[in-house]
């Protein structure tokens, strides 16, 4: 490694060590308090708070003789860094358990944890097993272990299992990576409100879509952000709730958008709803019931479906559907697949049950109908889910409202 990469190495390593120092400055008042508290000296404290803001590239404080004021800047750093220890100091407290005692030691703990001890145990903790830590980070595997006994000693909580030839996070060290991870990205965050602020419009914006979610939607919130925004950075990543949600939770999406869930979630996360959507019998146009005036509940039972997989809100609708039959129609297919129920309905007779804005966002050549048929009072809300305690960054937050104003015309 040469020796600009071995110093940007270095300056990683030591980002959360600094990201302390100035929080010890912000809650101090100058740099010579700060060095008091900290035990280390004022030029050493001067250095690093230097080096941080090179990293970001931001002026962070007004030096004075009076001690240190925070630039504009500097207070959005501060936000972001107190949100970090927070949510560290929450998860380590949650180790140790809630009691008094815990509260006052979590600080402690928290403040000697190394961007290295970190990586590790998030990478053994992703990967399954210190082994593939250390393939994913490019560093030995002894190096790996050393920071995994580090990071355990100090906490004082076992987080992993270990076996003859292997090492692995146990529940409590699962979890505490989860923690960590998102506590970390709020500095990534604040990377970005930064940039922001020096009048770079860039950004990034990572959202979920859940499988059955028509996806023009997403489609046109992402266009009206980019018109406003050119240089933003938008992922999509589809998958089950369960998937999108851990990944939510781990600060690796920031919102997910689609079907909210009946009863609505509680706890970390939170559901806002956009428009409700009500819930239709679609068929291919050339149906034979497509063809009739009216529709009669017991008419469904004779004809073949396709359904979504349980643990989906759609499907407890279905259910209360047959439940009205006097059988229980032929089931071909489950799919949590939009696509795949789109072309079965095309290439068959068979139903399923969509909701308006699905069909209404249907592509040329599905050509596919809802039956006049009176449901009972049965509509899915359309909403997006973020994390409770989510501080969105100014772009993510537009991506949001236009969302929001895409939504309207939806209804």
């Amino acid at each position: 490694m040469g020796a600009v990469g071995k110093a940007s190495q270095d300056d990683d390593q030591a980002r959360l060590r600094r990201l302390f120092l100035f929080d010890a400055v912000c809650e101090a008042g100058g740099i010579g308090q700060a060095a008091l508290l900290a035990g280390r000296t004022q030029p050493a404290v001067s250095v690093a708070i230097s080096k941080l803001e090179a990293s970001f590239g931001s002026r962070l404080l007004e030096r004075g003789f009076g001690g240190s004021e925070l630039t504009g800047e500097g207070q959005i750093l501060q936000r972001r860094v107190r949100r970090m220890l927070d949510q560290m100091e929450r998860a380590v407290t949650n180790l140790l358990g809630q009691t008094a005692a815990a509260q006052a030691q979590a600080a402690k703990i928290c403040r000697r944890l190394t961007d290295g001890q970190i990586r590790c145990h998030v990478a053994i903790a992703e990967t399954g097993s210190a082994a593939e830590a250390a393939l994913s980070l490019g560093i030995s595997q002894p190096a790996v272990h050393r920071a995994a006994r580090q990071i355990e000693q100090n906490v004082g909580v076992s987080l992993y299992r270990r076996r003859v030839h292997s090492v692995s996070a146990n529940v409590a060290g699962i979890e505490f990576a989860r923690c960590l991870s998102l506590a970390l990205h709020e500095i990534a965050q604040a990377g970005e409100e930064l940039a922001y602020a020096r009048g770079q419009l860039t950004g990034k914006v990572a959202i979920g879509v859940l499988p059955l979610l028509p996806p023009r939607l997403v489609a046109r919130a992402i266009q009206r952000l980019r018109e406003r925004y050119p240089a933003a950075r938008v992922t999509v990543e589809e998958g089950s709730h369960a998937h999108l949600l851990r990944e939510l939770r781990s600060g690796t999406l920031d919102l997910i958008i689609g079907g909210l869930r009946e009863p609505r979630l509680a706890g970390v996360a939170q559901e806002i709803e956009l428009f409700a959507d009500p819930y239709v019998v679609a068929v291919r146009k050339g149906h034979r019931l497509a063809r009739r005036k009216s529709v009669a509940l017991p008419d469904l039972a004779d004809h073949d479906w396709v359904m979504p997989q349980h643990n989906v809100p759609r499907r407890a609708v279905i259910d209360s559907i047959f439940a009205q039959l006097p059988v229980k129609p032929p089931l071909v297919l489950e799919t949590s697949s939009l696509a795949m129920m789109l072309a079965m309905l095309m290439e068959s007779d068979c139903l399923t049950l969509l909701s308006r804005a699905q069909i209404h966002d249907a592509y040329p050549g599905r050509e596919l109908v809802a039956l006049e048929l009176e449901l009972p009072e049965a509509s899915r809300a359309v909403g997006y889910t973020v994390r409770t305690d989510w501080l969105g960054t100014t772009l993510q937050q537009a991506f949001v409202e236009g969302l929001r104003a895409e939504s309207e015309s939806e209804q």
